[in-house]
């Protein structure tokens, strides 16, 4: 990222509507989760059911796809492509340029809708939003279990399927009260791959990992993390994934301890924001024994009222109602250090999401502004706003 960053355009959008309002634990939908591929920004929405590319520079509006559903999750981009999860039931492929569609694939048994969260959508909503490793891309679709779940690897290309998992929505399983009931995974969440292990955010639950080369289930503690977890992003960072405000051992599932609900993961640093102080974690020197974890704390500084966080190099930028900061890296390692920003922008609204791209920062706020930062100290005319 530069080193002075300089607003360079701003989109004035409708705020959305979240599927689960009265739910903390799936904020998935409330605000724009833009992506960036090349010179182009994609944003999809929930309230007219569309991905909408727009050029970095200029914030000028390229194209448009309709779905038929509330798109309620980033698109993934990779290669040139689009990967677009929609309440629809299908996952589509587009090209990234002209938004044309490739290809598209039902994730569930048939084209059969309901009235679901206000909307019209399918009885098998695709909200296992994709990931993509090796030429595969994966997603899920369904989000109750006794309705059956459809886990798919597709071959990225060409939609072609390499495996479907549609069998685990029925297992005999322990419930988070103890009981043993005909339950599974209800995907809800971007899904996430550490190895050859493929994590599915249950919603309000605990992941579950799958075998990402065969399917099979390895992994879904449900009764025993009944009261963990949550939130819809798994975070992969080494062999421990982050998960509402709980880090999980990958290969097991099993509960080590709280760090944050809010947190950025690297190869060694895990950043979370506890009791208004934005706090660095070393896990290259974590110890992971069968009783306990310990994470020792390197560095910490006081930002009250943290919405969001993001790493940039070597630098964190974090959001506050109504700003976003630059802040150095390491961390003081002194304790109760207020932090000093080396940059600060004044936004309106609430900052919910952070991208590095195209050498420029990208900020979408809840009340559905997204802003446009860069180096050029010349500010470029406003697009008109619109709804994506």
């Amino acid at each position: 990222m530069p080193a002075e960053l300089h607003a360079q355009w701003t989109l004035a959008l409708p705020p959305l509507t979240p599927a689960w309002p009265d739910q903390p634990l799936m904020p998935f939908d409330a605000a724009y989760e833009p992506v960036v591929l090349g010179h182009l920004l994609y944003v999809g929405s929930s309230r007219t059911d569309s991905v909408t590319a727009y050029d970095t520079r200029t914030g000028e509006l390229k194209w448009r796809f309709l779905a038929d559903g509330p798109v309620r999750f980033a698109p993934l981009g990779h290669a040139g492509k689009l990967y677009v999860s929609c309440d629809d039931g299908y996952l589509y492929c587009l090209d990234g340029s002209t938004g044309d569609l490739k290809w598209k694939f039902r994730g569930g048994p048939s084209d059969r809708k309901v009235l679901g969260n206000g909307r019209l959508v399918s009885m098998w909503p695709a909200r296992g939003a994709p990931v993509i490793a090796d030429g595969v891309v994966y997603f899920a679709a369904s989000i109750w279990p006794f309705m059956g779940t459809f886990i798919h690897a597709l071959d990225a290309e060409t939609g072609r399927v390499v495996w479907t998992n549609d069998g685990d929505g029925s297992l005999y399983i322990k419930q988070p009260h103890s009981a043993d009931s005909f339950a599974g995974v209800a995907p809800q969440g971007p899904l996430a791959i550490s190895g050859d292990l493929l994590l599915i955010p249950g919603g309000r639950s605990v992941p579950a990992a799958y075998d990402r080369k065969t399917g099979k289930l390895v992994h879904f503690l449900l009764n025993e993390n009944s009261k963990k977890g949550g939130g819809h992003i798994a975070t992969v960072a080494g062999d421990v994934f982050l998960n509402g405000p709980g880090a999980f051992l990958t290969a097991t599932g099993k509960y080590l301890g709280d760090i944050s609900t809010l947190a950025v993961a690297t190869d060694g640093i895990i950043f979370g924001y506890q009791n208004s102080e934005v706090r660095s974690f070393d896990l290259t020197h974590a110890e992971i024994k069968p009783t306990k974890w310990k994470i020792g704390l390197s560095g910490s500084a006081k930002l009250p009222g943290a919405t969001t966080m993001m790493k940039a190099g070597d630098r964190l930028f974090v959001g506050t109602p109504g700003k976003v900061v630059a802040i150095n890296l390491p961390l003081p390692p002194e304790a109760g250090s207020f932090a000093q920003p080396t940059w600060t922008a004044a936004i309106e609204g609430t900052p919910v999401s952070l991208i590095a791209a195209d050498d420029r920062l990208f900020i979408s706020t809840k009340e559905g502004g997204i802003y446009c930062f860069g180096a050029s100290a010349h500010v470029v005319p406003q697009p008109p706003s619109g709804s994506p």
